[in-house]
C-alpha cells in the first residue's frame, strides 16, 4: 500500500492548470519578463589599431571552436559579432567553457586566442589590438590566461569549478565540492550550511531550473561528477533571479554533446583501512571488492541526423559501507529479563553472530542530452535524468538485531525540454518546460500483511534499560511522492553598450503525496496475530495529497561602466498552498467527542502569500587587478512543504506526543549585506576578503496548544524564531600554470546565533520540562573558525591532488552532572565545544598510452590520516559498568556496548584503485 501513481488524466489536467496559473499571475503581476537563472556568459571588449590606437569598425570576432579535454571541438553553429563605431563587440549566450577566439579586419593580421574561459553570469573582458597586415605575416595565436583570478565584475561572494577541476580533485560528489567552499560549513551529521544558514535555505538549480524536492529542498534529481560543466556556489547576496532561498545558492550547468565522438569509463574499487578496531566493529576484515564504483560517459554527433549531438553518462555504485552489527539475535527471538533473579532470564538468541553491513547502499544513475542546432540561431534540447537506489540508514540500538532495520528504496525522473533561440546579436530568449518526480519508500517487508510482522508483537518490551535490542523488526512504513511541472521563458538583452537586461516568470504546480502507517499486531483484540494497519482515523496512520503553487518574476539590470559594475533587481514571489487549517485549535481534527463544529465551520482555506525582494550589488574595479564589490538584499523562502502538511488530519493525542503542521506558513525572511575586496597580489596569487551579516526573522518555530479540556498539549510550526549571522571570508588562489600547480585556500570566521537549531526545540524542551530557550545561542552547526585548502601537482604524465579540512569544533549542550542528560540550564545551551578536527583527502594518478587509447591509474585515499574523535567516546563511570555486571544485563552486551555510537564518528580511512580509459 502507498502512494497511488499519476494517471494520464491528472497529467494533462496539471499542465491546463499551470498554464491557467501562470497566465493569472502574469496579469496580476503585470511586468512583461521571464524568469531567468544563469546558465550563460559573455564575451566583451575592443578591437584597436595597434599603431595607431583608433577603433576599428566592423571588425570581426568568430568564436568557431571549443576546447574539451585538450582536443579543439568545431561549434556546430559559431557564433560571432562585430565592432562597432567605438571598436567596441559583444557576444552573449556563450555556454561556460574553453573556447577559441579569432578577430580579424580586412588588411590587418589576424589574431586567434586560445583558451578563453567562459563562465555564468561573468564578463569574459578580450580586448584585442590588430597590426596591419603584411604580405609575409601569419595569423598571431595566442595562449590565453586560463581565466582571470579576479572578477571585475563579480558583486557578491560566489565560487565556479570547471567540471575538469571536479575531476581534478579526490571528490566523490558535487557536495564535496561545495564542502570546500568559503563560508559553507557542514553539520555534525555532514548536512550543508551555507553562511550559517539551515540546511534547508539552499535552492538547487540544474541548467537554470530550480529542482529542489519540495519536501525538504533536498537536490530533487541527481547530478553525478563526470554530468557537470560548471558548479556554481552563491554564498553571497545572490541575484534576483533567484529565489526561495535565503542563505545559497548551488548551479550547475550539465554538459552538451559535441562534434567529434568522445567517450570515457572508469571502475575503481576499495575498502576501509583503520585500526579503530575498538571504534567500528569488523572495520579490520578488509575486502577489496566491498565498496564498487563504474561510471562512464559518451559524447558525439548522433548518426544520420544532421546537426544533432548527444551526451550519456552514468554511474553505479555498490558499497557495504563502514558500519557493520552482528547477528546475535533475530526479529523472532524473545527476551524476558524482568525477573529479580538472574538466573531466571531468558534470552534466546537464533543469530549465526555474522558480522552484518547495517548501512549498505547502491545506486544507479543516469543523464541523456540531445542537442539539435535547428538553425544557426535556434537550438533545442531535451534531457532526462533519473536514478534508482535503495539502502539502509544505521540505527545503534539494532547493532546485535541488525536484521530489524528497514530498507529505504528511492528513484527519480525528470524530463527537460529547452528552446533557445538569438533574435539579433544583443537578443535571445529561452522557453523551458520541465518534470520531475521523485518516489521514496521505506519499509522492512513491502506486504504490511506479511506474517513475518508478528514479531512487532511485545518485542522489547520485557528487556530493561541499557540492554540492546534482542528481536523484533521495524513496523514502519513510509511513502512519499512529489512531481513538480515547471513552465518558464525568459529573455536576455543588451540594450545598449552599458545595460544587459534579464527578466522573467516562472510557474511550478507541485503535487505532494505521503503515507505513513505502523503495522500493528494484537492478540488480545482480535484474538489473532495477523499484523494490520491501523484505521486512517488513528494517530499511527497519516496521508495526505496536497497540490501547491509558486509563481516567480524578476527583472534584473547589470550595469557595465568603465569604473562601475552594478547589479539591481526587484524579485516578487506568489505562494499558494492550497490548503486548509483548523479554526479550533482546542479541537484541531474536529473531534466529535469535543464538540464537532459543521465541516465548512471546521476549517478555513489558507490565504495565497506574496512578497517583494530587492537586490542590489556593486562592483568598483580600484585596478586592473582589484575589485571592491558591495552588495545588500532580502531575501524569502517558504518553509519545507512537509511542514506545511505534517498530520494533515490534525489529529492530537496525549501530552506533548503530538504535533501538526500549518499550511498558513508565512515566508521565512532574511537580510543580508556583505562588502568586500578581490585582489591579485601577482602573477600567480590573488585573495578575496569579505565581511558579511544575515538578519533571520519569521524562522519556523513552535507554538504550544491546549486541546480537549487542557488534557492534551500539542505543538505546531509557527513563524517565530529568528537569529544573526556575521562572519568574514577569506578565499585565496594559487596558480602556476607553467609548473602543473593549482590551488586554493578558504578560510572563514562566522559566529551563527539563534533562537534554536531545530524547529521543533520549544516542543521538545516543553515535553522534557526544560526551559524554552529566549536568548540566542550558538546553532548546533555554529563552526567559529573553518578552513580548506586543496593543491593540484599535473604535469606531463601523472599528477596528485591533495584536501585538507580544518574545523574548531561543533558546540553541545554539557550533561547535568546529576543526571547525565542534556542541562536544562537555559545559559548552557550549546554552552560546550566539541574538539577541533582536521582531515586530508588524496588522488593520484599515472596517464599512459594503451592500444592508442588515453588509459589511467588512479589511487583515491580518503580521510588519509584516518582522523577520529576521542571526544566522541563514551566516558563511563566505572560504577555504571558494574551496576551491568550486576544486574547480569552484560549477558546480552556491556554499559560501554550500549553507549558506543560508531555513527557518530569520522568515516574512517578508504583506499579505492581504480582504472580509467579515454576513448
Amino acid at each position: 500500500m502507498g502512494c497511488s501513481p499519476y494517471t494520464k488524466d491528472f497529467k494533462q489536467w496539471l499542465f491546463a492548470d499551470l498554464a491557467k496559473r501562470m497566465l493569472t499571475s502574469m496579469l496580476f503581476f503585470v511586468l512583461p519578463i521571464t524568469l531567468f537563472s544563469g546558465t550563460t556568459g559573455k564575451i566583451a571588449g575592443t578591437i584597436l589599431d595597434a599603431e595607431t590606437r583608433e577603433a576599428l569598425i566592423g571588425a570581426n570576432v568568430i568564436v568557431n571552436a571549443a576546447i574539451i579535454d585538450g582536443k579543439d571541438v568545431a561549434l556546430a553553429a559559431p557564433m560571432g559579432a562585430s565592432t562597432d563605431a567605438e571598436g567596441q563587440y559583444f557576444i552573449l549566450n556563450l555556454r561556460p567553457g574553453t573556447y577559441v577566439i579569432e578577430a580579424s579586419f580586412i588588411g590587418y593580421q589576424k589574431q586567434v586566442l586560445r583558451g578563453v574561459v567562459v563562465e555564468v553570469d561573468r564578463t569574459t573582458k578580450l580586448d584585442f589590438n590588430l597590426s596591419p597586415q603584411s604580405l609575409t605575416s601569419e595569423e598571431i595565436v595566442v595562449t590565453a590566461e586560463r581565466s582571470p583570478l579576479v572578477v571585475m565584475d563579480q558583486t557578491s561572494a560566489s565560487a565556479k569549478i570547471s567540471g575538469e577541476d571536479i575531476k581534478a580533485l579526490p571528490v566523490e560528489n558535487f557536495t564535496d565540492v561545495i564542502k570546500l567552499t568559503a563560508g559553507v560549513t557542514t553539520g555534525l551529521g555532514g548536512d550543508i550550511h551555507i553562511r550559517g544558514g539551515r540546511s534547508s535555505e539552499i535552492q538547487y538549480y540544474v541548467d537554470g531550473i530550480a529542482v529542489s524536492n519540495p519536501f525538504n529542498n533536498a537536490l530533487a534529481v541527481p547530478v553525478e561528477n563526470n554530468a557537470i560543466q560548471e558548479l556554481e556556489v552563491i554564498s553571497g547576496t545572490f541575484n534576483a533571479e533567484y529565489g526561495q532561498a535565503m542563505s545559497g545558492i548551488v548551479n550547475m550547468v550539465t554538459r552538451e554533446g559535441s562534434e567529434e565522438f568522445d567517450a570515457s569509463l572508469s571502475a575503481y574499487t576499495g575498502d576501509f583501512v583503520s585500526n579503530r578496531t575498538g571504534v567500528f566493529y569488523n572495520i579490520d576484515d578488509f575486502d577489496a571488492l566491498s565498496q564498487k564504483y563504474i561510471e562512464g560517459n559518451l559524447s558525439g554527433p548522433l548518426p544520420f541526423l544532421k546537426n544533432v549531438t548527444f551526451f550519456a553518462s552514468g554511474k553505479y555504485q555498490k558499497q557495504n559501507n563502514w558500519l557493520y552489527g552482528q547477528r546475535v539475535f533475530m526479529p523472532g527471538d524473545s527476551t524476558n529479563m524482568t525477573s529479580p533473579t538472574p538466573d531466571d532470564y531468558y534470552i534466546e538468541s537464533s543469530g549465526d553472530s555474522a558480522a552484518v553491513p547495517m548501512a549498505p547502499y547502491q545506486n544507479f544513475s543516469g543523464m541523456f542530452k540531445l542537442t539539435w542546432q535547428l538553425s544557426p540561431l535556434i537550438k533545442v534540447s531535451y534531457k532526462f535524468m533519473g536514478n534508482s537506489g535503495e539502502g539502509k540508514f544505521y540505527g545503534n540500538y539494532y547493532k546485535l538485531n541488525p536484521d530489524y532495520l528497514p530498507t529505504n528504496y528511492s528513484w527519480s525522473q525528470s524530463h527537460f525540454l529547452k528552446w533557445d533561440q538569438q533574435i539579433n546579436a544583443s537578443t535571445f530568449y529561452n522557453v523551458n518546460i520541465a518534470y520531475y518526480e521523485r518516489d521514496s519508500k521505506n519499509y522492512k517487508y513491502e506486504n504490511p500483511a506479511d506474517p513475518r510482522y508478528r514479531n512487532v508483537y511485545k518485542r522489547g518490551t520485557f528487556q530493561p534499560a541499557f540492554v540492546l535490542s534482542t528481536g523484533g523488526v521495524d513496523p514502519n512504513h513510509s511513502y512519499q511522492n512529489s512531481t513538480t511541472i515547471t513552465g518558464r521563458a525568459d529573455l536576455m538583452m543588451q540594450v545598449n553598450k552599458y545595460n544587459l537586461v534579464k527578466v522573467g516568470i516562472e510557474g511550478r504546480k507541485h503535487r505532494l503525496q505521503y503515507e505513513y502507517y505502523k503495522v500493528f499486531v494484537n492478540p488480545v483484540e482480535y484474538n489473532d496475530y495477523v499484523p494490520r494497519i491501523p484505521p486512517l482515523s488513528a494517530i499511527d496512520h497519516n496521508r495526505y495529497d496536497e497540490e501547491p503553487f509558486e509563481f516567480a518574476a524578476y527583472i534584473q539590470d547589470k550595469i557595465e561602466i568603465e569604473d562601475l559594475i552594478v547589479n539591481l533587481g526587484l524579485r516578487f514571489d506568489y505562494f499558494d498552498p492550497n490548503s486548509v487549517i483548523p479554526t479550533n485549535f482546542s479541537n484541531p481534527n474536529n473531534n466529535p467527542e469535543y464538540g464537532a463544529l459543521p465541516e465548512n465551520e471546521a476549517y478555513n482555506d489558507v490565504k495565497a502569500k506574496t512578497q517583494l525582494s530587492p537586490r542590489l550589488g556593486l562592483a568598483f574595479p580600484i585596478s586592473s587587478q582589484g575589485v571592491i564589490h558591495a552588495a545588500y538584499g532580502q531575501f524569502f523562502q517558504i518553509p519545507e512543504f512537509s511542514r506545511l502538511y505534517e498530520n494533515r488530519e490534525f489529529e492530537v493525542i496525549g501530552s506533548y506526543s503530538s504535533f501538526i503542521g500549518n499550511a498558513d506558513l508565512d515566508a521565512q525572511r532574511t537580510v543580508m549585506y556583505e562588502i568586500g575586496l578581490q585582489q591579485q597580489l601577482n602573477s600567480y596569487v590573488a585573495v578575496d576578503v569579505t565581511a558579511f551579516y544575515r538578519d533571520i526573522r519569521n524562522l519556523l518555530g513552535t507554538r504550544l496548544y491546549s486541546a480537549a479540556n487542557n488534557t492534551i498539549n500539542y505543538g505546531r510550526y509557527i513563524n517565530t524564531d529568528y537569529g544573526n549571522v556575521r562572519g568574514l571570508t577569506i578565499s585565496t588562489k594559487l596558480r602556476l600554470p607553467e609548473s602543473g600547480i593549482t590551488g586554493g585556500l578558504d578560510y572563514t570566521y562566522q559566529v551563527a546565533t539563534g533562537i534554536a537549531s531545530d524547529p521543533k526545540q520549544a516542543f521538545y524542551d516543553a515535553g522534557g520540562r526544560n526551559e524554552t530557550t529566549v536568548i540566542f545561542v550558538p546553532l548546533s552547526w555554529d563552526l567559529r573558525h573553518t578552513a580548506n585548502a586543496y593543491i593540484n601537482y599535473n604535469i606531463d604524465s601523472w599528477g596528485i591532488s591533495v584536501i585538507s579540512r580544518f574545523n574548531s569544533g561543533y558546540p553541545f549542550t554539557p550533561l547535568d552532572p546529576t543526571t547525565q542528560r542534556e542541562s536544562s540550564i537555559l545559559e548552557l545551551r550549546n554552552d560546550g565545544r566539541y574538539q577541533s578536527e582536521f582531515f586530508m583527502d588524496l588522488r593520484a594518478f599515472k596517464r599512459f598510452e594503451l592500444g592508442g587509447y588515453q588509459a589511467e591509474i588512479f589511487l583515491k585515499v580518503d580521510n588519509l590520516l584516518d582522523t577520529y574523535r576521542k571526544d566522541l567516546l563514551p566516558e563511563l563511570d566505572p560504577r555504571d559498568e558494574q551496576a551491568q555486571k550486576d544486574l547480569q544485563w552484560d549477558k546480552v552486551n556491556s554499559r560501554y556496548q550500549y553507549v558506543l555510537n560508531p555513527a557518530l564518528q569520522p568515516v574512517p580511512r578508504e583506499v579505492k584503485l581504480g582504472v580509467k580509459f579515454d576513448f
